[in-house]
């Protein structure tokens, strides 16, 4: 076998444990464990966990639109759980559906244009600013609910959002697979996406050919915020309401995993909304997976945690390969 062959092959199996391998083995952890609780694979039970997964594809595809050009929000998941509780509250309030939905989406990008504000103007550290905005919010959310659940029950309007089902298909589905595709034809195909990535994987390169970083960060943070607030009306409508639980930083370590697990289906490392939502599907049906298996939902987030260390792990390895530098 000659030199370049050698050199082939080798390229070809570090090609398919860095990026296919990722794929590989999401598959084989859910087959295996899908094979020992046959359940798990019944039609119904499989649309559940697609109809399960979809808030937190949502949030993770927020995360990572504000990852893409070079912020992070540690807001995400206190955002979702305020809008849920104020969709809740407003529905009870007699507000129609599309006006909550509206209302979820107008409270996120505000949210949004708060971040980039103390980001941008003030410049605060993205962590530190978003931290204190997670802080901020979660104590809006126990004011507004006063400590307790917010149940809804006779509202089919609005519940046909997160419960309803087109054919076998959950609507839940059929709503985040419209936004993924929308956000993916955004980000890779319009020139204020292409600029957004660019701010963010290497600004001094952006800056040189005018693009400001200051209208990308504007743009992520708020365009995150929307989904996110969103997301956390059509939370209230799969739930039936509000719970007082705070699953705030659930939401957060989860979105985040899975936008940085996604970064391995791309050669370059490249943060994508395919490969986080696919990312998040995996994580989320995981979760499904080990209850059916019995297992305690007291070790899900080690688990958890050791998807979070892989994904940068095989992150660094191929930044180091093509000789870049990432720093979280």
């Amino acid at each position: 076998m000659n030199k370049n062959s050698t050199k082939l092959n080798k390229a070809f199996w570090e090609d398919l444990i860095l990026r296919r391998g990722t794929m590989i083995g999401m598959i084989a952890i859910i087959l295996f464990l899908g094979l020992r609780a046959p359940s798990f694979f019944r039609v119904k039970n499989l649309m559940d966990v697609l109809k399960q997964s979809c808030i937190l594809i949502l949030v993770a595809m927020g995360q990572t639109v504000v990852l893409v050009s070079g912020g992070f929000d540690m807001s995400a998941g206190s955002l979702l759980q305020l809008t849920a509780n104020l969709a809740a509250g407003f529905i009870l309030a007699g507000m129609k559906t599309p006006s909550v939905l509206i209302a979820g989406i107008a409270v996120g990008l505000a949210v949004g244009l708060v971040n980039t504000f103390f980001v941008v103007m003030v410049k605060i550290p993205a962590f530190v600013a978003t931290l204190a905005m997670m802080l901020v919010l979660s104590g809006v959310t126990t004011w507004y609910n006063k400590g307790k659940s917010i149940t809804l029950s006779n509202e089919p309007g609005f519940f046909f959002l997160g419960q309803g089902y087109i054919g076998p298909i959950p609507v839940l589905f059929i709503i985040t697979v419209a936004v993924m595709l929308l956000l993916h034809v955004f980000l890779k195909k319009t020139k204020t996406g292409l600029r957004m990535y660019s701010v963010g994987e290497n600004y001094a390169a952006a800056m040189l050919h005018g693009i400001s970083k200051k209208k990308a960060l504007l743009i992520s943070f708020m365009l995150g915020g929307a989904l996110i607030g969103a997301a956390g009306v059509l939370q209230a409508s799969y739930s039936y309401g509000a719970s007082t639980m705070s699953t705030t930083l659930d939401f957060l370590l989860q979105a985040l995993a899975a936008s940085l697990l996604g970064t391995t289906f791309s050669r370059t490392e490249e943060l994508s909304v395919i490969g986080t939502a696919i990312s998040a599907l995996f994580i989320s049906s995981l979760s499904s997976a080990l209850i059916a298996n019995g297992v305690s939902n007291l070790l899900q987030p080690g688990l958890l945690g050791l998807i979070l260390v892989v994904s940068v792990m095989l992150t660094v390895i191929k930044k180091r390969e093509i000789g870049q530098v990432t720093i979280f």
